[in-house]
């Protein structure tokens, strides 16, 4: 792994964790929803937000963590940069569709089930 492609791994892995900080820590007191993961679904009731909030930092933080793992993988095993770059690219789809797309459908679920 070249170092220009371990910078990007190190500071997409960071702002992930801090995004996932963040919205479990720093996120807006429901009713006002400034700042928090903001979907429309998530703003109903204050169960809600502070359940997409959690569920999304959560993952959030997972998703950070798994990047520098793989990061460091990467550097210990001198993989080509090719197989590093393109799986950068898998995993930030991977983990921003996670982030954005889990927490969502988990509230629609829970509004189904009428909690």
């Amino acid at each position: 792994m070249k170092w220009g492609l371990l910078l990007v791994y190190a500071v997409f892995g960071l702002i992930l964790l801090l995004t996932g900080w963040g919205m479990i820590k720093k996120h807006s007191v429901y009713p006002s929803t400034q700042v928090g993961y903001h979907v429309k679904d998530a703003t109903k009731s204050r169960e809600l937000w502070e359940f997409a909030n959690r569920t999304a930092g959560k993952l959030s933080l997972v998703c950070g963590v798994v990047v520098w793992l793989m990061m460091a993988v990467f550097w210990l095993v001198s993989a080509p940069f090719g197989l590093c770059l393109g799986m950068f690219f898998v995993v930030a789809v991977m983990s921003v569709c996670l982030i954005i797309f889990v927490p969502l459908v988990l509230l629609r679920r829970w509004e189904r089930k009428g909690t």
